[in-house]
């Protein structure tokens, strides 16, 4: 019970604390819709003075704990995430896999590794349907993708599909190309795609982490030509040399949790595919790459130079979303958190969005990388916002 003035005032400031903070262009034209008058008539959980708050799980009070929780998580089943997906493998143009799975089932059946045979369009042909890129070395098989999707079909109505990255997810990897910031073709192949296979519907898309900053960085490049209705995007990197400088910081959360953790997953992922990874152009040293123990050592090592790259430093440039925000023009959501152990505030380009009528930005003050944990019983507060935004538009 709050019994004395300080109190009072101690209580205020912490209810500002939580309330969610828009950033977005505020330039207006009576002929348009912009996507801040957009937010704040269709986004409640965004805009409105008691649903827009995020109020961290009591226990998870910093980023690096919703963080940690969020990892512990990504094999829980519940009624929020269990789901079965319909899945699809998708040729693309230069021999490379990727796999495309389906809730609650795909538009059609025309391809020979299809691997089940379900009744298929059981759902209008012009539902609208989101793509999901997940984070690096995510699949759709993470807690945090499956709670999304499930919530975009019950809650959304949306169509879903999830893109898995090249090699990841069973996907057999069957070129030297490996997931990397700077390739957006992926994305649009599954897009064009998408186009054939359900032309009546229209199609948003929600990015996580370095998903997030492939999803940003598709947008600028092809500008009016996205081909989506509207997108998302959860913990995107921006400036992936500023965040990757930050993560290669010595700190207890990154020398215990978050560098162990990525720099196991991706020696993982090299060794599963060395065969393929070696018949590239690049030389590679799998002794150093199996010895190293920082995330940039390994990009040093084998992403940088699977993408054509002399020095991670010139990935890094030119793997960043930043410099294209000014291009994008479609409408185009960014979520992202103040005390994210990963992307650092510096790195996230406020000046840009805040330029762009097409963009806005939301940021939170506890959220962590990619969790957003609210509630006594941990729940992801970014579904509900994500998809207000989406049906606002598809």
């Amino acid at each position: 019970m709050i019994t004395k003035s300080s109190d009072v005032s101690a209580w205020l400031q912490k209810q500002q604390l939580f309330k969610v903070q828009l950033t977005a262009s505020n330039h207006s034209d009576k002929n348009k819709t912009t996507v801040r008058s957009t937010i704040e008539t269709d986004c409640p959980s965004l805009i409105s003075e008691n649903g827009a708050k995020m109020m961290p799980t009591i226990y998870l009070f910093s980023g690096w704990l919703q963080t940690v929780y969020l990892a512990m998580q990504a094999r829980k089943r519940n009624q929020f995430s269990n789901i079965k997906y319909d899945r699809h493998i998708l040729d693309l143009h230069d021999g490379g896999l990727v796999s495309l799975d389906w809730y609650p089932i795909r538009p059609i059946c025309n391809n020979r590794r299809s691997n089940n045979e379900r009744p298929l369009n059981v759902l209008d042909p012009n539902t609208p349907i989101v793509v999901i890129i997940p984070a690096g070395m995510s699949t759709s098989g993470e807690y945090y993708i499956r709670c999304l999707v499930k919530a975009l079909y019950d809650k959304g109505g949306f169509r879903v599909v999830v893109l898995n990255h090249r090699g990841c997810c069973s996907t057999p990897l069957t070129t030297p190309r490996l997931l990397s910031g700077d390739y957006t073709g992926d994305l649009k192949e599954t897009i064009v795609h998408i186009q054939n296979i359900a032309p009546k519907a229209s199609i948003g898309a929600i990015g996580f982490s370095i998903g997030a900053n492939i999803l940003t960085k598709y947008l600028g490049e092809q500008g009016k030509e996205s081909n989506l209705a509207a997108a998302v995007t959860v913990g995107c990197l921006f400036d992936i040399t500023k965040t990757f400088n930050k993560m290669d910081k010595p700190s207890l959360f990154n020398d215990k949790a978050f560098q162990p953790n990525l720099t196991a997953a991706i020696k993982k992922y090299a060794n599963q595919h060395q065969e393929m990874i070696q018949r590239g152009s690049a030389e590679f040293d799998f002794n150093a790459i199996n010895k190293a123990t920082r995330v940039k050592q390994l990009d040093t090592l084998l992403t940088s130079k699977a993408a054509g790259y002399n020095t991670c430093e010139e990935y890094y440039e030119a793997s960043s979303s930043a410099p294209l925000i000014h291009s994008i023009a479609t409408p185009y959501l960014a979520i992202n958190s103040k005390d994210d152990p990963v992307v650092p505030v510096e790195a996230i380009p406020f000046e840009a969005i805040i330029s762009n009528p097409w963009t806005a930005l939301v940021t939170v003050d506890h959220g962590g990388h990619l969790a957003f944990f609210t509630g006594i019983r941990p729940r992801i507060w970014y579904i509900n916002p994500a998809i207000e935004f989406l049906k606002a538009f598809l």
